[in-house]
């Protein structure tokens, strides 16, 4: 009967840090606007839009006649990995702004994003 609330309180601390991040923002949490430009005249400027929520990336790519959605991941140095369509976008995020690149057919884009306050 007395070790009960031992057991209780035992579990209780082992649980305790689990619960402590609950609700804190990762470092790369919030929306990010920006540009991609591409490398050759042929194709055409983008208007990006993500979000990041923890881990994940959402968002969308708006091009002159496609609007793709954005699908990907943050690790903790900031790095993602992510797909415009079925596109590989790869970057990194320093401090407020994020910098990848991608290609899609014989296009290649410079993204350049910030962080909106």
């Amino acid at each position: 009967m007395h070790g009960l609330p031992i057991f209780f309180a035992a579990a209780f601390l082992l649980l305790l840090p689990q619960f402590s991040n609950v609700g804190a923002a990762g470092p790369y949490d919030g929306e990010w606007t920006g540009t991609a430009t591409p490398t050759g005249a042929r194709c055409k400027r983008a208007v990006i839009k993500f979000t990041v929520k923890d881990r994940d990336v959402s968002g969308q790519a708006t091009f002159e006649r496609d609007a793709p959605m954005i699908n990907g991941t943050v690790v903790a140095d900031g790095a993602v990995g992510a797909t415009i369509g079925f596109h590989p976008l790869w970057g990194q995020f320093t401090g407020d702004e994020f910098e990848g690149t991608f290609t899609n057919f014989d296009c290649q884009w410079k993204a350049v994003l910030k962080r909106a306050k």
